[in-house]
């Protein structure tokens, strides 16, 4: 079968009553590794640690159906796990064993439980890349898996409502309360990996100790990524707050982060901005701009139009292509001329805070 969400899945395994194989990907680390965690818990629940198996990378099949097939010690299940074949480079007769093997698994009555588990974010993207010369492998598991009795499970990046969710529960775990307009800040300053989200509402409550948390709390205790401190360095530019500005510059030095990656995203900005102004001047709306422009605003990252929209409201159309000229020379100047990318940025900067 193929898991439809994730309210799904969970259902699934709170029912307990295991599948034969299962395929794991998608973008979300924890979601993947958490159901995996679990499905191999129920697998080999009262056996013991020989039931259980992984393999990573350039594993044989013949190695896989060794371990499948092999008698339990605790009499019980065996749970095989592989984790990021290289589908993608795999040859025809190699792949028709892994074929053959998830059928005769499923001919097991529930003896053997085999996994499927792409870690690497990359690893279905790469597969998928090589099979424009060759048969895709990794659709082709999926469709054995789900004809054979199996569950195929894509973890996507959570909706900003259900990381919002994911933050208060993490935050309610250590008695203390958030409000939603908070997780939502969090998500902007610290990004939308499920993961890292989880740490850092769990370090707030920590220092907390219980109550409800603040701004001030979450500004103390978490750690803004480079983009979200390179839109703090643009809204600082529009509010013609310079120590602000080169205070934040400081900052991601102190991050390490190289002054073309921070202009890039400066860069982007600004296109937000000029978008928004744009939209804004022909009574397009937040929904329009982001049905223009899916790839520069998935789901997780459309609190970006509400930050242009606000903001653009600090410049007209003709300074904020000012501001692009200037940005787009800078650009220039550290690919062509071979000089200080730092001092071209703060140059850069001071040039911004000119425009009207």
């Amino acid at each position: 079968m193929i898991f439809k969400d994730m309210e799904e899945v969970r259902r699934h395994l709170k029912i307990g009553i295991l599948l034969p194989c299962y395929f794991i990907g998608g973008a979300d680390d924890q979601r993947k590794r958490t159901i995996l965690n679990k499905i191999v818990s129920l697998a080999i629940e009262g056996g013991t640690g020989f039931d259980s198996h992984r393999f990573s990378g350039n594993t044989s099949a013949d190695t896989v159906a060794d371990a499948a097939f092999e008698i339990t010690f605790g009499g019980g299940r065996r749970c095989v796990v592989c984790e990021d074949l290289p589908f993608g480079s795999m040859g025809e007769n190699e792949y028709k064993k892994f074929d053959q093997l998830i059928t005769e698994v499923s001919q097991l009555g529930g003896s053997t439980v085999l996994v499927f588990f792409f870690a690497a974010t990359d690893t279905e993207a790469k597969a998928k890349s090589k099979a424009a010369v060759k048969k895709n492998y990794i659709e082709s598991l999926k469709k054995v898996i789900d004809k054979n009795g199996g569950g195929v499970i894509k973890c996507e990046t959570p909706t900003p409502a259900e990381l919002c969710t994911l933050i208060e529960k993490t935050c309610s775990k250590y008695k203390c309360s958030i409000h939603r307009d908070l997780c939502s800040y969090m998500i902007e300053r610290c990004g939308n990996d499920s993961a890292l989200l989880m740490n850092e509402a769990r370090k707030v409550a920590e220092y907390k100790g219980e109550g409800i948390i603040s701004k001030a709390d979450i500004d103390l205790m978490t750690c803004a990524t480079p983009d979200a401190k390179v839109f703090d360095l643009s809204a600082k530019i529009a509010a013609k707050d310079r120590s602000g500005a080169f205070a934040v510059l400081s900052d991601l030095r102190e991050m390490g982060e190289p002054a073309p990656l921070i202009l890039n995203i400066l860069s982007t900005a600004y296109i937000d901005m000029f978008r928004a102004k744009s939209a804004r001047s022909c009574g397009k709306t937040k929904n329009d701009i982001a049905s223009d422009w899916p790839k520069s605003y998935p789901k997780p990252r459309q609190f970006l139009i509400d930050k242009a929209l606000t903001a653009q409201s600090r410049y007209s159309a003709k300074s904020l292509l000012l501001c692009l000229d200037i940005i787009l020379d800078a650009e220039q100047r550290m690919k062509s001329t071979g000089g200080n990318d730092e001092l071209i940025l703060e140059e850069t900067v001071a040039k911004l805070f000119s425009v009207k």
